[in-house]
């Protein structure tokens, strides 16, 4: 399945949901001092999450594209990390909650109109005392006992960490859901039940909310790698032509468990971000999001040097990206 026909499916199946299809915040919201870059799909309803203000409908699904460079150094070394993806997202707003939003989930995963994954290679964690997200798991699902693990606050808790060392505000625990492959378990959706208000240190410190929330975050990238068979996000239909056109302006062959490779891939990660970031009128400069994007660019040159370039070769690049 192409990465368009999953973006696409997504949103057709939470429409069949009663949620509403709201396009990509931009990348770039300048409205929230808090964030350089959109980080997640929840963003652009953090005013309503925080009860700012109220929105015209209670569901909703959304595919956002995100920027974070808080792992700018696994780029290029794993298969899976970027700084640039696309998340695809489900949110409830007092509506539907933590039975619903496993059920759609398991739904949208196995069944043959939609994406038709092999039940038997799921997996699913839940947090450490979180009893009713496992037992709709074990007992609803159907997913086997030893399949559903149970984490603690820094795996399975969101903001990580939330009920020990704070902050103080609205927090939840969460269920992430794999996909084992043969080359291992990739996490390919994380559903956040804000359930919780936390105020002040423990114990007794998570209120909960009289209106509970959904977040979903499902990685295009990684998903579309699972349904495509290959072993790395870069190889994908939507970025595996921008490694392959990176490798042809450096004059280079990719070979993916070399050092070119990972230079390659870094390379077309970087442009992908840059030129998303460029789109919306964010140019290399010395502060903010210029600074990103100028260390991005910075970042990718000099993997071209070190692979022999001494030429501009960047700019024959952003045609490529999708």
């Amino acid at each position: 399945m192409k990465a368009d026909e999953l973006r696409e499916k997504y949103l057709q199946f939470f429409e069949t949901k009663g949620c509403v299809r709201r396009p990509s915040d931009v990348l770039v919201p300048r409205w929230d001092p808090s964030v350089l870059f959109t980080p997640a799909g929840m963003n652009q309803f953090k005013d309503h999450f925080l009860g700012r203000c109220k929105l015209e409908f209670t569901r909703a699904t959304t595919c956002q594209k995100c920027l974070r460079t808080g792992d700018i150094e696994n780029v290029g070394r794993t298969a899976y990390h970027h700084t640039f993806f696309e998340m695809l997202g489900n949110f409830s707003f007092g509506d539907y909650f933590k039975r619903e939003a496993i059920h759609w989930a398991w739904e949208f995963l196995t069944d043959k109109k939609w994406l038709g994954l092999d039940p038997a290679l799921i997996s699913a964690t839940v947090y450490l005392d979180d009893d009713e997200a496992a037992s709709i798991w074990i007992d609803e699902i159907g997913l086997p006992a030893h399949k559903v693990r149970r984490m603690g606050e820094d795996e399975n808790f969101w903001p990580a960490n939330a009920p020990s060392q704070g902050p103080d505000g609205v927090c939840g625990p969460c269920s992430e859901i794999y996909y084992h492959t043969p080359w291992g378990a990739v996490e390919i959706w994380n559903l956040v039940f804000t359930q919780f208000n936390r105020v002040g240190p423990p114990p007794n410190n998570l209120r909960p909310l009289p209106k509970k929330n959904i977040d979903t975050g499902m990685g295009l990238e990684r998903t579309a790698a699972v349904l495509q068979g290959v072993e790395s996000n870069f190889h994908i239909d939507i970025l595996r032509p921008l490694v392959e056109a990176a490798a042809e302006v450096c004059g280079v062959r990719y070979e993916p468990t070399s050092d070119f490779g990972r230079r390659l891939r870094r390379i077309a990660d970087h442009i992908r971000a840059c030129t998303f970031a460029i789109h919306e009128n964010v140019y290399p400069d010395n502060e903010k999001q210029g600074y990103v994007v100028r260390k991005l660019i910075r970042r990718a040159a000099l993997d071209g040097y070190r692979m022999g370039v001494r030429r501009p070769f960047l700019c024959e690049l952003p045609g490529v990206v999708a």
